[in-house]
C-alpha cells in the first residue's frame, strides 16, 4: 500500500469508523452494514487503483440478506454494496459526497480533512437510505 492510502485509512479509522459504530454499523473495513426492521443499510469504502481517490458507496437490501437475479443468496453478514444489482446498472447504489462523481481526493497532508468531509457526507447517506424507494422490501431488483 502507498503511504497516502495508509494515512487515509488511519484517518478513516480514527474519525469515520467510530461514528459508523455509534450509528449501529457492523462489519470490517472496507464493508459495513446496519440492520433495521425494514432494511439493511450498506456502506463501502473504495480506493482508486491509481491512488489519491476514495469513493464511499452506499446501498440497501432486505434485513435478512439479498438474493440476486441469478437466485444466489447472500446473508447480511456477507453482503457487499457491489453485489447489489438491478437492470444491469448500479441503480440501487449511490456514491455519496459533494463532487459530481462522488470522489474524495486525498494526499498524505489532507487525510484528516477528507475524513471530516466523509463524516459530513454520512448525512446524505442517511437521507438516501430513508428516501430512496424500497425496491429491496420484497427482495426485488429493478
Amino acid at each position: 500500500m502507498s503511504l497516502e492510502k495508509d494515512t487515509m485509512m488511519n484517518s478513516l479509522k480514527q474519525t469515520v469508523i467510530p461514528i459508523l459504530r455509534e450509528k449501529g454499523f457492523k462489519g470490517s473495513f472496507p464493508h459495513f452494514y446496519r440492520k433495521t426492521e425494514e432494511r439493511a443499510d450498506l456502506l463501502m469504502f473504495q480506493f482508486s487503483m491509481w491512488g489519491g481517490v476514495l469513493y464511499v458507496e452506499i446501498s440497501k437490501c432486505p434485513p435478512e440478506g439479498y438474493t440476486n437475479i441469478l437466485g444466489e443468496f447472500y446473508p447480511l453478514n456477507k453482503m457487499k454494496v457491489y453485489l447489489v444489482t438491478g437492470g444491469g446498472l448500479p441503480l440501487n447504489r449511490r456514491r455519496i459526497g459533494k463532487s459530481v462523481n462522488g470522489m474524495f481526493e486525498f494526499n498524505r497532508d489532507n487525510t484528516d480533512q477528507v475524513a471530516l468531509q466523509i463524516e459530513e457526507a454520512l448525512t446524505e447517506a442517511e437521507e438516501w437510505w430513508v428516501s430512496y424507494p424500497d425496491w429491496c422490501k420484497n427482495n426485488d431488483t429493478i
